[in-house]
């Protein structure tokens, strides 16, 4: 290395150039070295035995878990049902028959009432529904009974009027205000008529129920209809009948049939108003039909003025024409 002295004074080393013929030597150099050396190869045609492995006989396979994410079930919303609100029923069982419409295809007996035009069949209407009655053609005395007085006496009191000369009888298991009612101008009985004597669940009036006309099903004490007129009463005939009982008349409808307990009693009915209450007690229906139908067969009673007031309620008017004392006294 020669030192040069700058022209501030101070003394710079000069480096020597390297002949380029040397560069191209060592290019030749490594060139060889490169072709000469001998190259390493690796035999994959045997990748993956490992039978020939003695660290295969000891090799587990490690099983790796998995894991799975956790999928939460869907959630079903579950809507409880509205319940269906029972139709409530006015019945002992509080099982209701389902009366789609009222009948009125048995209402139709016109050609029945004109055989009766000649006869004066009068009205005697209280609070809520009509009676009818035929007069007598004499001045006999008369006797009336009403089952089932339900706080209203007002044609009662309108026959009382017309036919003095009339005994009255009344039965309904509610005292007051029913004995007041009826004392007025005749007997009262304080109980409900039934077939059997004991005690009776019925559709009544509560006293305290005068003003609303709401009804209520009560054990009552009951007496057997026909020992009510024979025993009790010591009737042989009934001139003029009204019975409206809530659906007890069903329990002794069939002994009005001929041959029946009536019959074997001596005891005649010469004409009477019927209210039958198949609402209140569904099974009466079918007794309703086969009565209708067995008076009929009995060619013992007429029946006049038909009508249905309510789906399962019906009103009937019966004139007794066999017994010739009923027929001298009111039809001739």
């Amino acid at each position: 290395m020669d030192r040069m002295l700058s022209s501030s004074g101070l003394v710079c080393p000069s480096v020597r150039r390297v002949p380029p013929f040397l560069y191209i030597l060592l290019g030749i150099f490594l060139f060889i070295v490169v072709v000469t050396t001998p190259r390493q190869t690796v035999d994959l045609s045997n990748a993956g035995k490992i039978g020939d492995d003695p660290r295969a006989k000891t090799w587990k396979p490690v099983v790796v878990p998995t894991f799975e994410p956790k999928v939460e079930p869907p959630k079903i919303e579950v809507v409880p049902e509205t319940p269906v609100p029972k139709k409530a029923w006015d019945t002992l069982d509080g099982i209701g028959y389902a009366f789609e419409k009222i009948n009125t295809k048995w209402t139709k007996t016109s050609p029945c009432d004109s055989v009766f035009e000649g006869i004066d069949i009068v009205p005697m209407a209280n609070l809520h529904e009509t009676k009818w009655t035929i007069l007598p053609t004499c001045k006999e005395e008369n006797i009336m009974v009403t089952l089932g007085i339900g706080h209203d006496t007002m044609a009662e009191e309108k026959l009382n009027i017309t036919l003095p000369n009339t005994k009255f009888f009344g039965a309904d298991p509610i005292i007051e205000p029913n004995r007041q009612l009826y004392t007025a101008f005749g007997k009262y009985f304080p109980f409900a008529i039934g077939k059997k004597p004991g005690f009776t669940k019925c559709r009544v009036l509560p006293n305290q129920n005068q003003k609303t006309r709401k009804y209520e099903f009560q054990d009552v004490t009951t007496i057997p209809f026909t020992y009510f007129l024979s025993d009790i009463l010591g009737l042989k005939q009934i001139d003029i009948a009204w019975i409206d009982i809530e659906g007890g008349e069903f329990e002794f409808l069939d002994q009005l049939h001929r041959g029946g307990p009536m019959d074997k009693k001596g005891i005649v009915i010469c004409q009477f108003n019927l209210e039958v209450h198949s609402k209140f007690h569904p099974p009466g229906a079918q007794v309703f039909h086969d009565f209708v139908f067995k008076v009929l067969d009995d060619k013992r009673y007429v029946f006049l003025k038909p009508a249905a007031t309510d789906v399962g309620v019906h009103r009937m008017f019966f004139i007794n024409l066999e017994n010739e004392q009923c027929v001298r006294k009111f039809l001739q």
